[in-house]
């Protein structure tokens, strides 16, 4: 379990690189303090995605909070952070360790059935940077490097092909990662320091 959570790790590192990269040639960022994306009904994720903020979660004995949370059936994703004023939301809570969806909207492309690629992003986005959405349009179908998102959905696929197509809405797919963290965590093997192994080795014989 944990080489799998490193491994999803590595996979995002290599997407923050690659999406960095890109809103810097393109100019293209999300609107300040726009959470719209992180308010879509219906939005939908893998298990496998969220093994690294179950990770986070389970060794920071923040699973049981989340998992009551759970429990209550929200409307938006429970990462999505509360402000001071009643009733409206801020950003994400637990950024660093959001899941692959949120890592490649707005920054990444999607190739339609005849191969050319289109920024993977909002209208509103389209909306506020106009000149910035077409020139980037243009230039990702001319040479300029951008995260493609069938690439680190397949990336992450091969890693565990059952968790990586269990999709849900993405709070059961928080929960359920969150489950298998918290079920590893507590039934792993305690291992012993080399000298105690040693010294009852010994004493075995």
């Amino acid at each position: 379990m944990l080489e799998k959570i490193r491994q999803v790790e590595r996979v995002f590192k290599q997407l923050d690189k690659e999406t960095l990269k890109f809103s810097k040639q393109s100019s293209l960022k999300c609107l300040t303090n726009c959470n719209l994306c992180c308010m879509k009904k219906g939005l939908e994720a893998n298990v496998l995605e969220f093994l690294p903020l179950a990770w986070y979660l389970v060794k920071n004995n923040l699973h049981e909070e989340a998992l009551d949370l759970l429990e209550t059936n929200p409307e938006y994703c429970i990462n999505l952070a509360k402000t001071q004023i009643q009733g409206v939301t801020a950003g994400c809570s637990v950024y660093n360790h959001r899941g692959l969806i949120c890592r490649l909207f707005g920054s990444s492309g999607v190739r339609d059935k005849h191969g050319k690629l289109s920024v993977y992003t909002c209208t509103h986005m389209k909306a506020e940077f106009p000149e910035a959405f077409k020139q980037s349009m243009e230039r990702i179908n001319s040479g300029m490097n951008i995260p493609v998102v069938t690439d680190f959905y397949y990336q992450i696929y091969y890693i565990d092909p059952q968790m990586a197509n269990d999709y849900n809405p993405i709070n059961v797919s928080i929960r359920k990662a969150i489950e298998k963290v918290a079920y590893y965590c507590a039934n792993k093997p305690v291992r012993k320091p080399k000298a105690k192994q040693n010294l009852q080795q010994q004493n075995d014989a």
